[in-house]
């Protein structure tokens, strides 16, 4: 039995059907099991419980041989990362532990560290360092930046109203990995024993500006986009306007500094030679896929 948590999120609703379609047997613990089952359909098992809430746990983790972690409080009403990325994270190892779960696979994010200048990936890393030495075997997956999530957040506006917004310059280079190659590369650590007590970074075939991605997407529509770039100044006087009354907004706008003032470059070499039987999605796909004018006309069929 395989649990994950945060199995209705980006990464989870890729992650959840292929392991189900793989044969394996999945429990995915949600804090709202109906509208889990209604995105997830009738194949996984689920469990009402809530990271945050260790006596919720129990249950979940009992018979479960691994747990998959990929929750998050980042995002918009997030809870935020300190009480789910690390504290969430924390009771789940302890819960895995308390039952004897074989492995446990961790979701962090490529770059995270105790020093790093955006508070999330701080706090994912101080969860990583609890899973090392905790007495559970592990793997921590690393992905860089989702290509679906921002492929969405720059492209349905310019679906919508032929305008988009880009946070900072939008010149600096990003690298943009697929959720559907996650969830493979999550899917080889729970099933790989070489990949004991080791981060794999994840990352994808190139690495692209904000301002490519939206000459990518506008081309893919068919439509002109007229692009509005937020400042770097205007957005650290948001960020700290926003802090105490919207912890997660300044969480996000946090994130846009980053995104446009860190390398957030990666190369995946290494990756593709260790990992042969993954082919690393590019965006162009990713963009086709969803802005395609009769890709667009068949999820509104849909």
């Amino acid at each position: 039995m395989i649990l994950v948590a945060g199995g209705t999120g980006h990464l989870g609703a890729e992650l959840v059907p292929l392991l189900v379609r793989r044969g394996a047997a999945v429990r995915v613990l949600t804090r709202d099991p109906a509208l889990a089952r209604r995105q997830l359909g009738e194949g996984p098992e689920y469990v009402s419980g809530d990271v945050r809430k260790p006596s919720s746990l129990t249950a979940a983790v009992r018979g479960a041989d691994s747990v998959v972690s990929a929750i998050t409080g980042f995002g918009p009403g997030g809870r935020g990362p300190r009480a789910v990325d690390y504290e969430g994270n924390l009771n789940l190892i302890r819960a895995a532990e308390s039952v004897g779960v074989e492995r446990f696979v961790m979701l962090s994010m490529h770059g995270a560290s105790a020093k790093h200048p955006m508070e999330l990936l701080r706090w994912k890393y101080r969860a990583e360092e609890a899973l090392r030495v905790s007495r559970l075997d592990w793997c921590v997956v690393r992905p860089t930046v989702f290509m679906e999530l921002w492929a969405s957040l720059l492209g349905d506006p310019i679906v919508k109203d032929g305008s988009t917004t880009v946070f900072g310059r939008g010149s600096n280079p990003v690298n943009f990995v697929s959720v559907r190659d996650i969830a493979r590369f999550v899917e080889v650590a729970l099933l790989e024993p070489g990949l004991t007590s080791e981060v794999v970074d994840v990352g994808g075939p190139e690495n692209l500006t904000f301002d490519q991605v939206v000459d990518q997407i506008a081309s893919v529509a068919g439509r002109t986009a007229s692009v509005r770039h937020v400042p770097i100044p205007v957005m650290r006087l948001a960020r700290s306007l926003l802090r105490l009354i919207r912890p997660d907004i300044a969480g996000m706008i946090e994130a846009g500094i980053v995104t446009d003032t860190v390398d957030m470059s990666f190369d995946a070499t290494k990756l593709r030679q260790r990992f042969p039987q993954i082919e690393l999605t590019r965006m162009s796909e990713v963009i086709r896929r969803r802005f395609q004018p009769s890709a667009r006309v068949t999820q509104f069929a849909v």
